[in-house]
């Protein structure tokens, strides 16, 4: 093997580490980005326009030194600002957790390989005829075992972090920032070692690691310290993600229990209404009894009139064909009664479309409950409230509209929040539309919130899940 050859491969050594780096790119998109948001062939495109941005980087003639993360980092911005702006923490952080794992194999490896080539390299006989020849042999056969061990090393590094991460979750950018600290630890670590590992003077070449043989063992252990790190931050995260959705159950569950005694409340007054309409009927048919037989039938029919608007009275307003979503709409028309509040509501539980009335219930209890809470902050002339359910398909669609006072508050992750929670500290509430969107997404949904001309109009799709 010739010097010309061995420059050859080093050239091939380069493109391959770096079409292995866009490979993984791939793997990595998949375990944080979930497929509604990036699907295989999307992923694919952007890992390929990474790959192709490094490898131009790469031919040029002239060293560029961070370029390719300053060139990567805008275009994934510029792509994703313009494709799905929510999806851009996500991908942010999956690059530069990819980032990561590349330079704590670099760390490791630039260790690893310089004891490796000094041990390789010195067992040469010079003296011999070949000795040259078999100089670049092992250069081109430690080049292989580095292009192996990277892929064996990032593919490990992508199980552990695989294991650590069951699930896909939702990501804010404080929660990107927080998570991307290790990796840019390891990038800046990485670079500064770069910089000052060769280092040319007058007479000869200053080299960090035969000066500094110590650092071999520094440098790895410096690298898996990093990468332990990175994973505990994920884990972390993991964690905090996973018990936020637990709370948010158990606030449904929560909620659940207020129907149930909502709806208990509202039978026990009805029953208490028909027991005293019983007790009360027997008196009146007797003085009805007592006009009819004294052919006093203009007090009869009166008298008649009178019960009827009782009876209307002692009635439920909106009936929904469904006991558990009659208790919360017919409480909240009574809530907006007593506040003056307009109140329309044209909504019937979909039996054909196998949603569970309890979510359905939830859904609306907390649209309402937004609703209430939002009209009482404004004068009696300007408050309403319109409910409406409409069937299309294998969809259902639940649309919630309120005036309010054109102030919207949202939280860290820039969902909005309810009023209340600036009051309190407990975090029970501001959860009203995260619970909504839970339900939706349960059911293949999603929400859509609009703001203009001081009304708040909230729409929720709901798919059946029986096609």
């Amino acid at each position: 093997m010739s010097e010309v050859q061995i420059r050859i491969i080093e050239e091939f050594y380069g493109v391959s580490i770096i079409l292995i780096r866009g490979i993984f790119l791939y793997f990595f998109m998949s375990l944080f980005i979930k497929k509604e948001v990036l699907n295989s062939v999307k992923r694919i495109v952007l890992s390929v326009v990474i790959t192709i941005e490094a490898l131009c980087l790469y031919s040029l003639p002239f060293p560029v030194k961070g370029l390719f993360t300053v060139i990567s980092v805008l275009t994934i911005a510029a792509i994703f600002y313009f494709y799905d702006k929510k999806a851009m923490p996500h991908i942010i952080f999956v690059f530069f957790l990819w980032q990561n794992v590349y330079y704590v194999w670099h760390l490791i490896n630039t260790a690893a390989s310089n004891s490796i080539t000094d041990m390789v390299i010195g067992s040469i006989d010079y003296s011999l005829e070949g000795a040259i020849e078999e100089l670049w042999l092992r250069m081109f056969l430690l080049m292989l075992a580095q292009v192996i061990f990277m892929t064996v090393m990032v593919w490990g590094e992508f199980l552990l972090i695989k294991r650590i991460c069951p699930e896909q979750y939702d990501m804010t950018w404080t929660e990107a920032v927080y998570l991307s600290i290790y990796s840019a630890v390891s990038y800046f670590i990485s670079y500064m070692i770069v910089d000052v590992m060769v280092v040319p003077l007058q007479k000869e070449v200053f080299v960090l690691l035969d000066e500094k043989r110590s650092l071999r063992y520094t440098l790895t252990i410096l690298a898996v310290l990093i990468f332990i790190g990175e994973l505990s931050a994920i884990a972390t995260w993991q964690r905090y993600r996973r018990l936020k959705e637990e709370d948010l159950l158990l606030q449904e569950q929560v909620q659940e229990q207020e129907f149930l005694r909502k709806k208990i409340e509202f039978t026990e007054k009805h029953h208490d209404q028909i027991r005293t309409l019983r007790h009360d009927m027997a008196g009146k048919l007797m003085i009805l009894k007592s006009f009819i037989e004294n052919n006093r039938y203009q007090d009869a029919s009166d008298f008649l009139s009178e019960m009827d608007i009782e009876l209307n009275a002692s009635g439920v307003k909106y009936s929904t064909g469904n006991p558990v979503t009659d208790v919360v709409i017919n409480e909240a028309a009574t809530q907006a009664e007593k506040q003056g509040c307009t109140f329309e509501c044209e909504f019937s539980y979909p039996e054909d479309k196998s949603i569970s009335a309890m979510d359905m219930a939830i859904v609306l209890n907390n649209l309402l409950d937004n609703a209430l809470e939002a009209v009482a902050l404004l004068s009696e002339k300007e408050r309403f409230i319109k409910l409406y359910g409409t069937s299309k398909d294998n969809f259902y669609l639940i649309k919630a509209e309120n005036s309010y006072d054109g102030t919207v508050i949202r939280d860290k992750d820039s969902s909005i929040v309810s009023r209340k929670k600036e009051k309190t500290d407990n975090g029970q509430h501001g959860i009203g539309l995260k619970s909504v969107k839970n339900i939706a997404e349960k059911y293949l949904g999603g929400v859509k919130v609009e703001t203009g001309n001081n009304t708040f109009i909230v729409t929720v799709m709901l798919q059946s899940k029986e096609k």
